[in-house]
């Protein structure tokens, strides 16, 4: 009787710990530890001493100077670690190839590394273009600052792993390779406000891409799907076009997985 009131109060310690996870939403992402008690109903040494050990773990992290707490890392990783459990190149095979039959060139599907900060591409299929054509190997990646498909990415995660990828050493590729943070943080705004990034030879000397990001439940990005093309072919109308097709396609795929993760 005794080791089943134990498994029965640790039972009960996990329920409470996820409840107080659970209050950390989209809509409510800080909360202070009198607020949780609030909310909850669960009381205060409770609360306490959970928030306590879930910080400890890196699943809350408190923010200063108020003293709130928000999902933490570790949280983050867990949610990235479930979203990609999901089958993200079949979800986007068929997209893939209606992108790449419209538009002719090389489609790229990028997923976030996040513990190497970095962009690893999960599929392609090649354009048929005749002459010049741009592809990318399955398996390769490049940190979050070079090229479209990894800045894609970097736009759509929170400001605090943004800091510390531009912060830390920026590896160039090319000429073109952004390698300042100034330079950085403009490009992350302007890509926030078209919906899509843009990369003008920063990988590849010759190369040009769009890509725009696949997001995951919490609103952040998980990857991102992204069209590669010869400077030759990279006209401004032509890159406008492609920028607004990718984006509804990213869109409709972010749909799907917040479908299927509900």
């Amino acid at each position: 009787m005794k080791v089943k009131a134990e498994n029965q109060a640790g039972v009960a310690l996990v329920a409470k710990a996820l409840t107080i996870l659970d209050m950390f939403q989209v809509q409510n992402p800080k909360w202070s530890q009198a607020e949780l008690v609030q909310a909850t109903g669960l009381n205060r040494s409770t609360v306490n001493r959970l928030v306590g050990f879930l910080a400890s773990k890196g699943y809350l992290a408190q923010t200063e100077p108020s003293g709130r707490y928000t999902l933490g890392l570790a949280a983050i990783e867990l949610g990235n670690r479930a979203n990609l459990s999901f089958d993200l190149r079949s979800i986007c095979q068929t997209m893939m190839g209606k992108l790449a039959a419209d538009i002719n060139e090389t489609v790229v599907l990028t997923a976030l590394d996040r513990a190497n900060l970095s962009g690893i591409c999960i599929d392609q299929i090649e354009g048929r273009h005749e002459g010049l054509r741009v592809y990318q190997r399955i398996g390769s990646n490049f940190p979050l600052h070079a090229g479209a498909a990894p800045k894609a990415i970097l736009a759509y995660l929170p400001q605090k792993i943004r800091t510390i990828c531009i912060e830390g050493e920026l590896q160039r590729f090319t000429p073109n390779t952004m390698v300042e943070r100034s330079e950085l943080e403009k490009d992350i705004q302007a890509t926030l406000q078209r919906g899509f990034a843009l990369s003008w030879e920063e990988t590849f000397e010759g190369a040009v891409g769009v890509a725009a990001p696949i997001l995951g439940i919490d609103q952040t990005a998980m990857a991102s799907i992204a069209i590669a093309m010869p400077i030759q072919r990279a006209k401004p109308e032509l890159i406008e076009k492609i920028g607004k097709i990718l984006t509804s396609a990213a869109h409709d795929v972010s749909q799907q997985l917040r479908g299927m993760a509900a």
